[in-house]
């Protein structure tokens, strides 16, 4: 009987190794997807690039971990877009009131794991591919409606109801344009500046007055 119990802990002891290492190597993959596509200026990365890049011997050890360059591309975007919604809900739930909520969006948007040069690249190589691509499509609306909703709640208390629907749209606009804008041309326009900016716009929106 203790035999049996010892066999069974280390079975589990190994699958839980066996998940660990998968977890660990298919965050490699994603990782060194991202870091081809800022090295190589937007190109789309090969499966030999991404699995040298990620330590591995073959790019058919790929396979193991993901069932094509496809699913490989789509992971690395959801894990892009997954911290994006981290950095803002980790604000949101922060939040005090409604003002307080539509500033945490725009702060988790100008976050700095949002805007380094590697993050921008993979943005750029995302959002370039939405209108072909019906997997990146499907995440991109998953974000803006996140985004939007989140707004919205937050504008229902503020502003009259029959402006909440275009008031949110707006601000998802000049939030996504202001982080575009820096991306393009850092040097002209600072992040800081950007962020700035971004909040000055909605405020005058939302009608209010920072001192």
């Amino acid at each position: 009987r203790a035999s049996s119990k010892r066999s069974w802990i280390e079975t589990a002891a190994n699958n839980m190794t066996k998940h660990e290492r998968k977890t660990t190597r298919r965050k490699d993959l994603i990782n060194a997807t991202m870091a081809l596509i800022h090295e190589s200026g937007l190109a789309d990365p090969t499966l030999a690039q991404i699995s040298e890049r990620a330590g591995l011997s073959s790019s058919s050890i790929v396979s193991h971990y993901f069932t094509n360059k496809q699913e490989l591309l789509k992971a690395t975007m959801m894990d892009l877009v997954g911290g994006y919604m981290g950095e803002m809900a980790l604000r949101v739930t922060s939040a005090k009131g409604p003002r307080d909520k539509i500033y945490a969006l725009i702060d988790g948007t100008f976050a700095p794991s949002q805007c380094s040069p590697e993050a921008i690249s993979v943005w750029m190589f995302f959002w370039g591919r939405v209108p072909l691509n019906e997997d990146f499509a499907e995440i991109e609306h998953t974000l803006e409606k996140y985004i939007a909703d989140e707004l919205k709640q937050a504008l229902s208390s503020i502003v009259p109801a029959a402006e909440v629907d275009d008031c949110a749209e707006g601000i998802l606009a000049v939030i996504y344009g202001l982080w575009l804008r820096f991306a393009l041309d850092p040097k002209r326009i600072t992040l800081e500046t950007a962020h700035m900016i971004t909040r000055d716009l909605v405020n005058a929106r939302i009608g209010v007055t920072e001192c």
